[in-house]
């Protein structure tokens, strides 16, 4: 992964979410943006679209694996698809589904960290495989690595206008 094993905390991710889920950096570019923002930006519709059409096998190859959750408002690693799959309505729950279909590609936000989008309900970047050591001065470095879930915060309060 990018930078180590990030797991986030969800009160931090909820009051960052909360302040980045207005002015996201990759459509309102800023010296904090990353390069990578396009891409990030791609994989944001392609995740939302399968979460809208309810394409549940797609969700479950988007995340990288272990991903830190909750379930049952208990803090868990999710170990495999088959595992996502068993707890998916717990794993993104309503709130997180609303914050993500309500979403925008202007909520897009990234840091050090990876980018996060619907106040911080969802966090994902670029993974690296493990082992490999990555030239970070190498042109196709920021394009280099598929992008995939790494954190899903869903034992938290998202405002929402829609279910």
């Amino acid at each position: 992964m990018r930078i180590g094993t990030v797991f986030l905390v969800l009160t931090i991710a909820s009051i960052a979410g909360a302040a980045v889920a207005q002015e996201g950096n990759c459509t309102q570019i800023d010296d904090s943006s990353r390069p990578d923002c396009p891409s990030a930006i791609a994989f944001f519709h392609r995740f939302q679209s399968a979460l809208q059409s309810k394409d549940h096998q797609t969700i479950a190859a988007m995340v990288n694996y272990p991903v830190l959750t909750s379930i049952n408002h208990k803090r868990v690693r999710i170990r495999n698809q088959q595992q996502l799959l068993a707890h998916f309505d717990d794993i993104f729950d309503a709130g997180v589904r609303c914050s993500i279909l309500n979403a925008t590609e202007k909520d897009v936000w990234g840091n050090w960290q990876g980018f996060t989008v619907g106040a911080g309900a969802v966090w994902f970047d670029g993974i690296i495989p493990q082992g490999e050591r990555p030239d970070t001065k190498a042109p196709d470095y920021w394009t280099k690595y598929p992008f995939k879930i790494q954190t899903i915060n869903n034992d938290a309060e998202y405002p929402c206008n829609h279910t």
